[in-house]
């Protein structure tokens, strides 16, 4: 309902169309769709440890974890700063 909500009010606002000030919010919502790509391998390492099948090594899972701290930062910076 949260996504549906947001492409709702993202088109009604006029933000998906081109123009001058609007890379940020595009940018954004870039990361926001890769915050949820995110969420969705979260998921999917989470069923391999379940059933005693992932084969990632732990340095892998070190990365991956920080992946979501530089995601979720960029989204506050871009909100806050639009800088383009």
């Amino acid at each position: 309902p949260a996504m549906v909500l947001g492409i709702i009010l993202w088109l009604g606002y006029g933000i998906g169309l081109s123009g001058q000030g609007n890379g940020w919010m595009h940018a954004k919502l870039l990361l926001v769709m890769l915050g949820f790509i995110y969420q969705c391998l979260c998921g999917y390492f989470l069923r391999q440890f379940r059933i005693g099948q992932c084969t990632h090594k732990p340095i892998f899972f070190r990365f991956f974890n920080e992946a979501s701290v530089l995601i979720f930062s960029a989204i506050v910076i871009l909100v806050v700063v639009k800088p383009f």
